[in-house]
Parts: structure tokens; C-alpha cells; sequence
């Protein structure tokens, strides 16, 4: 690392609109400008005050940002984030570096930050996310995880730096892409053979950006199991602790960043339960670009098409609801093979892949 580099833990101020937001607002130019570099367009880029919305902090998690600076320019960043009401054990982090700055050293002098506050956390696993393009050789020259399903490049930049880190590959996430269609006769055809199939015992039930309140304490415990009832690979993932407190945090939070939300969910008639629910959400920053996110189904009830029923119904919805969208992306662990022959049969197509690292700090 060159001596006019110097790294500095970053502190949020109270808005953009200040002197000492500029650096945040480079970083996030710098988080857009790799963004850009890794998928070829700007589908996953964000404003700067998109990122300064959720880095606020909150009782779920606490997120800490270091910079590298160069003068007065940003030439990379490393996020830490500690999360506080579950996996107590975790810290899940983030190195980016200029491409005009690699190879310097810069990014180990970052990650060394980044370790030196999970242990003063009090955190022993660190874990981290990196994407790549598909289009690779997944036969030659890649990362396989240990659940032997799905590949990484080992030559890209991301792994070369993570492996020589002391990471170790847990997972490999397919991220797809889905064109919306104002009138998609596939998904009407998958949407109503899979209603059949459920039959009268079931219905679905939908709201936008704010969950009704006689529901809310079912959805918050759908979201607790969905973050271990999916394949995790080797990472050492605990269930998340939700309840009807925490989902009004996630909605106020996303509507902040200007977001809006969409899910629905499967309600077991005989027993008044919700059993399973699906979430699409976009930006008004982004209009044209729709995320997928959760969808589960309790394990008792499955067999009966009911993923099928809740994500076709839901991407159906979308060119009512947000008629600008243009596309929409999820991503799937690769060892889930039943949800990605779901997808598959809905019309995604592979645009990437998300390697999860994870490194054991040992005693802290």
C-alpha cells in the first residue's frame, strides 16, 4: 500500500446534505463503479442515499464503515456488519478496492480492519458475498464447495483474494433473471394448474409495503424459519430472531430508501395459519428493476405446488403494480434443486453467481 494511502473508520453523519457526507457519497460511487465492472450494467447499482438509508443503525444490526483515502478521494471501503439479535457469533463484511488501486495492497490493509473489529466484537466467523458473470468454464479451473453443488472461478479476483485470506468457499448462489411480460400465458397456465393442485385448502392472501396487522406475528415467524429451512451449504447460519416489531423495521427502512414491497402469502384454511410466502421488492431509484426474495413454504405442507402458486401469482401481479418493471432477478442456492427447477419452469435464465466465503477466526 502506497503512503498516501491511509484507512479510516467512517462515521455516519446525520445526513447527506452535510461537508462530511462527500466521502460516504464517493464510496457509494465507488460501490456502483464496481457494481458495473462485475455485471456489465447498472441493474444492481444504488444512490447514495439508498445506502445511507440502511447503514443507519437499528436494534437488529450495526454496521461500520472504513475507508481507504488517498488525499482527499476514496479509493476503497470495507463494511462491517455485527448483527445483534441472533448469530451473536458472526460478522458479515465487504472489500472493494479501486480498480486503479489493486494490487497495491490496499484491500489486505482493509480486510485487516475488517478482523481486527469483528474480533473486538467479540465475533469468530466472518462471512462475505462476491459475484461473478455467468458465462465461466464451470468444468476447468473453478471452486467447487464441499456440497459439491455449483462453481466459482478460482482465477477471478474475488476468489484469489478471498482464498489467500484464509476464506474458504461455503456456497455457490445462482442468480437469474426473469423478463416481465405484460401478458405471460406461461405464468397464467403455472398459476392456475398449481391452484388446482392446492386445492380448497388453501388461498392466498397479498399486501403491499405493510403487512396487515392480524397477520403480522405469523409473517415475522415465516421470516424467522426461512433463514434456516433453505440450504445454507457449510455456512454456520443460526435461525434469525423475528418477530412483529422487527418486519415494521424491515418495512419503515425499505420505505425510507424509497422501496416498495410485495409479497404474499399461503394461508392453510382448516387451521387459520399462514404457511408459506413469497417477496418481491423494487426502488422508485431503479424502476425497471425487480428483486425476488424469500420464498418458503413449511416443510408439513409442502407437495401440494404451493411455491409455485405464490411466485407465479406474485410475478403476475408486477406489471400492475409496478408497470416500468423490466426485469427481475433471484437468486438460488445451487444444492436447491427444487426451487431452481421452479424458476426454471417460470422462464429464469442464469445471469450469475454469488460465492459465499467464510473464514473461523479461531479464539477472539
Amino acid at each position: 500500500m502506497t503512503a498516501t494511502v491511509s484507512i479510516q473508520q467512517y462515521a455516519l453523519p446525520e445526513s447527506l446534505d452535510v461537508p462530511e457526507a462527500r466521502p460516504f457519497i464517493a464510496a457509494s460511487d465507488l460501490s456502483n463503479l464496481i457494481e458495473r465492472e462485475v455485471w456489465g450494467n447498472d441493474d444492481h447499482c444504488h444512490s447514495a442515499q439508498t445506502r445511507f438509508e440502511s447503514s443507519r443503525p437499528n436494534d437488529y444490526e450495526e454496521r461500520t464503515t472504513f475507508l481507504a483515502f488517498e488525499g482527499e478521494g476514496v479509493v476503497g471501503k470495507a463494511v462491517v456488519d455485527i448483527p445483534l439479535a441472533d448469530n451473536l457469533q458472526t460478522a458479515y463484511a465487504s472489500v472493494l478496492v479501486h480498480p486503479d488501486r489493486r494490487r497495491t495492497g490496499l484491500g489486505s490493509a482493509l480486510y485487516a480492519a475488517v478482523e481486527e473489529h469483528a474480533r473486538r466484537r467479540g465475533r469468530n466467523t466472518v462471512m462475505g458475498w462476491t459475484d461473478h458473470r455467468a458465462g465461466f468454464d464451470a468444468a476447468h479451473d473453478v471452486l467447487v464447495p464441499a456440497t459439491g453443488a455449483g462453481a466459482f472461478p478460482a482465477a477471478s479476483l474475488a476468489a484469489r483474494f478471498a482464498t489467500a485470506h484464509g476464506f474458504a468457499l461455503a456456497q455457490v448462489d445462482r442468480c437469474s433473471v426473469l423478463p416481465v411480460e405484460a401478458d405471460n400465458g406461461r405464468l397464467n397456465a403455472l398459476a392456475h394448474d398449481a391452484a388446482t393442485t392446492a386445492g380448497s385448502d388453501y388461498e392466498l392472501v397479498d399486501w403491499l409495503d405493510s403487512c396487515p396487522e392480524e397477520l403480522l406475528e405469523q409473517y415475522a415467524q415465516l421470516r424467522s424459519t426461512m433463514s434456516t429451512d433453505v440450504p445454507m451449504g457449510e455456512l454456520e447460519w443460526e435461525e434469525e430472531s423475528w418477530d412483529g416489531a422487527r418486519v415494521r423495521e424491515g418495512e419503515h427502512r425499505l420505505a425510507r430508501e424509497g422501496g416498495s414491497s410485495l409479497v404474499r402469502a399461503v394461508l392453510h384454511r382448516p387451521s387459520g395459519r399462514l404457511v408459506g410466502h413469497t417477496i418481491l421488492e423494487r426502488r422508485a431509484e431503479k424502476p425497471d428493476t425487480v428483486y425476488q426474495e424469500d420464498t418458503l413454504v413449511l416443510s408439513r405442507y409442502r407437495g401440494h405446488r404451493l411455491g409455485m402458486w405464490l411466485k407465479a401469482a406474485n410475478l403476475l401481479a408486477v406489471v400492475g403494480i409496478w408497470p416500468e418493471a423490466k426485469r427481475i432477478y433471484t437468486w438460488n442456492a445451487e444444492e436447491n434443486h427444487h426451487m431452481l427447477a421452479v424458476n426454471i419452469e417460470l422462464g429464469f435464465v442464469p445471469e450469475g453467481y454469488t460465492a459465499a466465503w467464510q473464514k473461523k477466526l479461531g479464539s477472539v
